[in-house]
């Protein structure tokens, strides 16, 4: 049983975008955990975050709030090629790391992580909020309680943007593009559902191209997986995509609405017969994550019943092998730099 009279205390390292409606959640929707505090390499960017979401306090070294005996867990929320030096650094110190979607950019980096954390009995998940939200739940049980089977799964996720080699997006030496950026969340959908479902994910085709040669990243990926659940998972970051999840099987379609991997309302057609799945979220999405990592806190549990870090390795395996055979494997070598000098930006 969780103790609701305690709440975990969060630690937030990297200030940006997603690091401030992170905070958001934990502030304003979360029954489990609470900000506690922030860090950054430059103070200044710190104090302001942390004044304006009401952290307990701000450092302007990461070292320094690992050290912090205050802090039960860190949100890694950095650009994903600088995760590995933070999460070493947060497990090291014992902290249980919750680290932003990719985890990393190649499988070793995430085993060699899960080591470290297993080895200092604390809990590292890579954050996929989508798989926590309750609508999703609620689908999965609804597949296994009918033992349904599923055929095809296709999932998309792309938004247009116009060249501009300073978002990270198009850098390679941040280790941009589609398959990394929001290809991530389709394989993950996919592996999730196969993995619930007791299928194995066949190896998929893959297909990237770049339609801007000056980044030297996938602009665009498909990968296709051809077995007993077929799936279309593609992504985009120079397209606009469907932003509709479609899952079929024998006289069963489902669709889950508009912006997928923020699902709250599933349409499932089976058998003839239609219903809705709907669970309005008041939040931005991320406090489900939040307090079902908060829960695993609480319970001193190490591992994930739906964050399955199982997925995780099989995603990040994927991702990296369809980056390096279709010749952009210098984007999954950008990890594991071991240290925290000169190399990370907050």
């Amino acid at each position: 049983m969780v103790n609701t009279d305690k709440r975990v205390r969060w630690g937030i390292a990297g200030l940006g975008n997603i690091a401030r409606r992170f905070a958001t959640a934990l502030n304003y929707n979360s029954q489990y955990g609470e900000l506690y505090a922030v860090a950054a390499r430059d103070l200044g960017r710190a104090e302001q975050f942390g004044e304006e979401f009401k952290s307990n306090v701000s450092y302007g070294c990461y070292d320094d709030m690992a050290k912090d005996p205050n802090v039960d867990a860190v949100y890694i929320a950095t650009v994903h090629p600088y995760h590995y030096p933070l999460v070493e650094l947060f497990l090291t110190h014992k902290k249980h790391v919750f680290v932003e979607k990719p985890a990393f950019t190649n499988l070793q980096d995430w085993l060699s992580m899960k080591a470290l954390a297993t080895k200092n009995g604390v809990i590292l998940l890579e954050a996929m909020k989508t798989v926590a939200f309750p609508a999703y739940q609620e689908l999965k049980n609804y597949l296994i309680r009918h033992n349904l089977k599923l055929t095809s799964i296709e999932a998309s996720f792309g938004n247009e943007h116009e060249y501009d080699p300073e978002l990270f997006i198009f850098n390679p030496n941040l280790a941009g593009g589609a398959t990394l950026d929001v290809g991530v969340y389709g394989l993950w959908l996919y592996c999730d559902l196969c993995r619930s479902l007791g299928v194995n994910v066949p190896e998929p085709v893959v297909e990237m191209s770049t339609l801007v040669a000056e980044s030297y990243v996938d602009t665009d990926a498909c990968f296709t997986f051809t077995g007993q659940v077929n799936g279309k998972i593609s992504a985009s970051i120079v397209k606009n995509l469907p932003r509709v999840a479609i899952l079929r099987g024998d006289q069963l379609a489902i669709t889950i609405r508009e912006k997928w991997w923020n699902p709250s309302v599933i349409d499932i057609e089976y058998q003839g017969k239609t219903f809705t799945i709907d669970h309005p979220v008041e939040g931005n999405g991320f406090e489900f994550e939040i307090d079902h990592f908060s829960q695993l806190v609480l319970e001193n549990k190490t591992e994930s019943d739906i964050l399955l870090s199982e997925v995780t390795a099989q995603v990040q395996s994927i991702m990296e092998h369809g980056l390096i055979n279709a010749g952009y494997g210098y984007l999954t070598q950008l990890g594991g730099f071991g240290t925290l000098n000169g190399k990370l930006k907050a």
